[in-house]
């Protein structure tokens, strides 16, 4: 225990607590006797504890970085300060925006106030000469109001201005007198130019027609739905052009939407105003108008210099972390390009090429388990190519067993014969043939040799030229099953045994004869949807060189037209899900009941999707014989 403690204290030596020792110090000191010293003590403290920081990231975390680490550093250094320059630069532009909205809003309510309460002022020369000061002014009657405008109404009015003759937009103020109405209308001279002083450029103003339809999910705080607006009706702008270029080029600020009427027909509209403004515009408040006068506090000077030096070191830093990011990526990018060439010689095959680790972080320790992966790719090179030989000699081997299958598009065949053969490997130990004979007749022959795999697939073509050599025509299908297990036992150990189904079938009267030699039952499916199994006795080839015969049965039948004679392999009914259940002889004949027409698709397709999620494990041959 006492080693341990020493150990501890040696690796928290003074060396390692003192920027702790700092840190604590000006967090107490400071709430004891606040100072200089003490605040100094605390900053010094972090700073220490900072860079220590950002050193153990350089030696533990910067190396576990891809090549992509020049796009890393452009990211860090380049967006951080594009997103704060976007974000204070939108907030400054809606922050402004809305300062000009609420002016403007603000001078409308006042002159509206001014003018409803002037419309309520007997005699119509005292409402007008209060009104000319805050603009030009007139009054006048009307019998009618137009349609949804009520007595009491002040607001925006699309009318035409009798001191120019044109349709303009008018502030107004309708009240009952009587049986007329009274109207006191004030032009919008001083609503432009309160509000255009405040960002001292020229403004666009439009008026357009309230559209019917609304904008989906937005209102205002009165709780109206906000309206599309329609065509364009009148456009002016008011000021004089701002100039400027780059930074100091004149920008629109965002719009201010205010809600008008159209006196002649009482339609709602929409009177747009669009300021525009320029940084010089916005920034030349500030300065010093004479020697003597100026309008800035030397207080918000002090600040706005503090904010620029403030500014300037941050730019400072950037440009270091730039600097420093640029360093790294060089240094990372020449060892990751020395493994990239590295790897891209062994990706031509050149499995000698070495890397020469250049440190020891996590890229040195990649460059030398590079270096191993390379010696290992050398040493298995040949074991490699051995296995892409034996692979195409398999799928040779495949290509010659799918040619010993019988071709039925050449056979001149009198039965409807469909047949398929599914291997579980590149190469099959099934087999299946057809032998049209000369009286007419066909020998069909379906063959599972015990195992898989190209063991199996020769075995299998070695009963083809055994069944070939034999006289199918004058011999009977037991003599046929009784010489190929006599010929078999004696070329072969007993070990090595086949199953097989092997008839003969007249298509003229649909006559059939077969035997079983320990294969899988055949089914005889009828044109009405009856199926019977067929279960004549048999032992498989190759089992015993004198019982065969006696144990052999043959079994006879005949097809009706649209009967079927179906044919296959355990690896059909042996087919397994994903739970270990067999597809089975029973779902086989229960799917033949129910199918009518394509009976190898139906099968094919039903007993796929029944093992899907296993597979295929034994090699399956299907053949359907139909008169």
């Amino acid at each position: 225990m006492p080693s341990r403690i020493l150990a501890l204290l040696k690796a928290w030596g003074p060396k390692v607590l003192w920027p702790w020792a700092l840190v604590l110090l000006g967090l107490v000191g400071n709430r004891v006797l606040p100072s200089f010293a003490m605040r100094a003590c605390l900053w010094l403290g972090l700073a220490v504890l900072l860079l220590r920081g950002l050193t153990w990231m350089w030696r533990r975390l910067v190396f576990k970085v891809s090549r992509r680490v020049w796009a890393i550093v452009l990211l860090l250094s380049v967006v951080p300060v594009a997103a704060l320059h976007v974000f204070f630069l939108s907030l400054g532009y809606f922050a402004l925006g809305g300062q000009v909205s609420r002016s403007v809003q603000g001078n409308l309510a006042s002159l509206e106030a001014a003018l409803s309460q002037a419309v309520r002022t007997p005699g119509d020369g005292v409402a007008v000469q209060q009104l000319n000061l805050l603009g030009r002014a007139w009054a006048s009657q009307v019998d009618t109001l137009p349609e949804g405008v009520k007595p009491g109404f002040v607001g925006l009015v699309q009318d035409t201005d009798p001191a120019t003759g044109r349709p303009g937009v008018l502030l107004r103020a309708a009240s009952a007198d009587g049986g007329r109405f009274h109207l006191l209308t004030l032009s919008l001279d001083g609503l432009t130019a309160r509000s255009g002083s405040l960002w001292g450029g020229r403004t666009d103003y439009r008026l357009a027609w309230e559209s019917d339809q609304d904008l989906p999910g937005v209102q205002v705080d009165t709780g109206r739905p906000v309206k599309r607006e329609g065509g364009e009706v009148l456009s002016w702008s008011v000021g004089d052009e701002l100039k400027g270029s780059g930074l100091l080029h004149p920008f629109p600020l965002p719009s201010i939407g205010l809600r008008a009427t159209d006196w002649a027909t009482g339609r709602p509209m929409v009177f747009t105003l669009t300021p525009r403004t320029s940084l010089a515009v916005l920034f030349g408040g500030y300065g010093f108008k004479d020697e003597d006068r100026g309008n800035i506090a030397f207080r918000s000077l002090l600040v706005m210099v503090g904010i620029a030096g403030l500014l300037l070191v941050l730019a400072v830093l950037q440009g270091l972390a730039m600097i420093l990011g640029v360093r790294l990526a060089w240094s990372l990018g020449g060892s990751v390009d020395e493994l990239h060439r590295g790897v891209s010689r062994l990706t031509k095959g050149d499995f000698s090429a070495r890397v020469r680790p250049r440190s020891r972080d996590q890229v040195g320790v990649l460059a030398r388990a590079f270096n191993d992966m390379a010696v290992q790719l050398e040493a298995s090179q040949e074991e490699r190519l051995r296995r892409l030989a034996l692979e195409e000699e398999l799928r040779i081997a495949r290509d010659v067993q799918m040619r010993l299958l019988p071709d039925l598009a050449v056979l001149d065949l009198q039965a409807s014969v469909e047949a398929t053969l599914l291997p579980a490997q590149q190469v099959a130990g099934d087999y299946y043939d057809l032998f049209p004979l000369p009286d007419g007749r066909l020998a069909f022959l379906v063959v599972d040799v015990s195992g898989k795999g190209t063991s199996a697939a020769f075995y299998a073509a070695e009963v083809k030229g055994m069944t070939a050599a034999l006289d199918k025509a004058a011999l009977g299908a037991a003599e046929v099953a009784a010489r190929l297990n006599a010929l078999w036992t004696e070329a072969h150990q007993r070990s090595v045994f086949l199953t097989l189904v092997y008839g003969i079938l007249d298509p003229a009267s649909g006559a059939f004869e077969l035997v079983r030699c320990g294969h899988p039952e055949p089914l005889l499916r009828r044109a009405d949807g009856a199926v019977e199994t067929l279960r004549p006795a048999g032992l498989g080839i190759g089992l015993s060189p004198t019982r065969f015969e006696a144990l052999i049965e043959t079994c006879r039948g005949a097809l009706a037209p649209g009967d079927a004679l179906v044919l296959c392999t355990d690896g059909l009914t042996e087919a397994m899900d994903a739970g270990g259940r067999l597809y089975g002889l029973d779902r086989l004949a229960a799917l033949l009941a129910g199918t009518e027409d394509d009976l190898r698709g139906a099968i094919l397709a039903d007993v796929t999707a029944f093992a899907e999620d296993v597979g295929l494990q034994d090699d399956l041959t299907l053949l359907i014989l139909r008169r």
